[in-house]
């Protein structure tokens, strides 16, 4: 080898072994970038593991509420009515069962169990609960030779009764929402049957045509 190639080779050397330092750089900032990347990855595993057991702890607890809850409904169904009575006679054979003191403090529990937040509405989907408006025109707050007398009734203290404990207001407002109640029933009644006839009628015109 020429003195020329020897000098070319002491002159590369030095530069090579510069850029193989700045390669072993690169690859070390690489690797722990790599390496923070692994630890932020498992952080994040460990975190989705918390998440993913407390999700299952929350669907049990759910699960358990909802059991709890259809279960408390299911025995409610035993007291009220599945239906609302369409029948005067049944609803005062129904009135009947509240003299048992166990039935009459179900039924208080149950009524308190409504969803309505409103104190009229409280009221108002109680007695809906127990009574269609064809029972309800039959009957009155104060009773008349042809009406019955809902003030005395037992099923009326057990709707007071579930109403104060749900809301903090008098007996007057109470007394207020039920005598409209029952004084409005014929009307209700009416609107629901003329609706009822107009139907029947836009159905009875349209087949009518179709013939």
């Amino acid at each position: 080898m020429d003195s020329q190639n020897v000098e070319n080779i002491e002159i590369l050397t030095p530069h090579s072994t510069g850029q193989f330092a700045k390669l072993d750089a690169k690859l070390s900032a690489i690797l722990e970038k790599m390496d923070q990347q692994s630890k932020l990855t498992e952080e994040l595993i460990k975190k989705v593991d918390r998440q993913t057991t407390e999700l299952v702890a929350l669907r049990s607890e759910v699960a358990s509420i909802k059991t709890k809850v259809c279960g408390e409904m299911t025995r409610a169904r035993a007291y009220l009515p599945l239906q609302p009575f369409n029948q005067l006679e049944e609803f005062l054979q129904f009135e009947q069962t509240l003299q048992d003191e166990g039935v009459m403090k179900n039924i208080i529990l149950d009524l308190v169990k409504s969803s309505e937040v409103s104190c009229e509405k409280f009221v108002r989907s109680s007695w809906r609960l127990l009574l269609t408006d064809e029972v309800a025109r039959q009957c009155s707050w104060r009773g008349t030779d042809a009406k019955k007398c809902v003030r005395g009734f037992r099923i009326t203290l057990a709707i007071r009764t579930a109403f104060k404990q749900r809301f903090a207001l008098e007996d007057a407002e109470f007394d207020r929402v039920t005598q409209k109640f029952f004084q409005y029933a014929q009307d209700r009644l009416s609107k629901a049957q003329k609706l009822v006839a107009s139907k029947k009628k836009k159905l009875e015109t349209s087949i009518d045509l179709e013939d």
